[in-house]
């Protein structure tokens, strides 16, 4: 096998526990008592919640810690424009960052 099959291989396997995970009853739970807690409202704009984001993003490593994976403090529910906004995504890499108490921010440009 190649190195580049072999790379791959590992990244699919550890990306599988995090595609599990998402399929499981305990997530599908914790789902709905954020959707439920927040008033299906996105906890940044207020508008209509689709997403639940992990504040610390799960990893193959952290995913089967309750703590990270379904803890509610670590849960938020955002709209798609916020979700993407925290993850960077269509306006450059890293734009956005959550304080110490989890509220979403601007981070700084060096």
């Amino acid at each position: 096998m190649s190195l580049k099959n072999t790379l791959k291989t590992i990244k699919n396997k550890d990306c599988s526990s995090i595609q599990r995970f998402y399929r499981s009853d305990k997530w599908k739970i914790a789902r709905a008592m954020k959707i439920a807690s927040a008033g299906g409202r996105c906890e940044m704009c207020g508008g209509i919640g689709t997403e639940v984001h992990h504040k610390i993003h799960l990893t193959p490593e952290n995913v089967s810690d309750p703590e990270i994976s379904i803890n509610q403090e670590n849960l938020m529910l955002l709209c798609n424009e916020c979700h993407n906004k925290v993850h960077g995504r269509f306006e450059g890499s890293g734009k956005y960052g959550f304080d110490e108490d989890g509220n979403m921010v601007k981070k700084q440009q060096p």
